[in-house]
């Protein structure tokens, strides 16, 4: 019975269906594709993966164990390797544990037992399981950028933490805040 009725419909309104489905297919199936990364966003997001990724694995087991000498030592001995910037690291590197304390920071520092348990950042990668960035103010109203790595066997077990102050980014890298917080580090 529809294709009666099809037959039956006037050219002009079966070239106007046609025209219209068409379009409709072009206008969702043509839907904008993300931009591409600036170089600098790429450098910067290269070189926080390649830190990722030669730091999640060694940090496991003390980790696990919550064994701060041994979390000190990996990132004494892997940090310098993995950030490439041994004279001018702009990076402070820390690990807490899933509820958020602090295991470790590197470079060492005075008072660096601190409490990350409420940082919305931290909640989102342990929830999320997922890598986590987020912009923060520090008191003198610079910014700081953070990214969380969760640090997962069967449950979180903690996080690896490397923050880095948007100045710093910015010379660095030429990374501007808002490639910052577009950046998608789980890609």
């Amino acid at each position: 019975m529809k294709n009666l009725y099809v037959k039956k419909m006037p050219e002009s309104i079966r070239f106007r269906v046609v025209l219209c489905i068409l379009l409709l297919g072009l206008i969702y199936g043509c839907q904008a594709q993300e931009p591409p990364l600036s170089p600098a966003a790429a450098a910067f997001k290269q070189e926080i993966k390649e830190c990722i990724d030669r730091l999640v694995k060694p940090l496991m087991e003390p980790v696990l164990k919550r064994d701060t000498a041994g979390i000190n030592e990996t990132l004494k001995k892997v940090e310098p390797e993995a950030i490439k910037l041994c004279r001018m690291c702009p990076f402070r590197i820390g690990v807490v544990d899933q509820n958020g304390d602090t295991l470790a920071v590197y470079p060492p520092q005075k008072n660096a037992h601190l409490d990350f348990h409420n940082y919305e950042v931290v909640q989102q990668a342990l929830k999320s399981r997922k890598i986590s960035h987020q912009r923060l103010f520090l008191q003198d109203g610079s910014s700081l950028y953070v990214i969380c790595v969760p640090l997962i066997r069967e449950e979180p077990m903690g996080i690896l933490a490397i923050a880095l102050s948007a100045a710093d980014a910015q010379n660095r890298w030429g990374l501007t805040e808002k490639e910052f917080v577009a950046l998608d580090f789980n890609r």
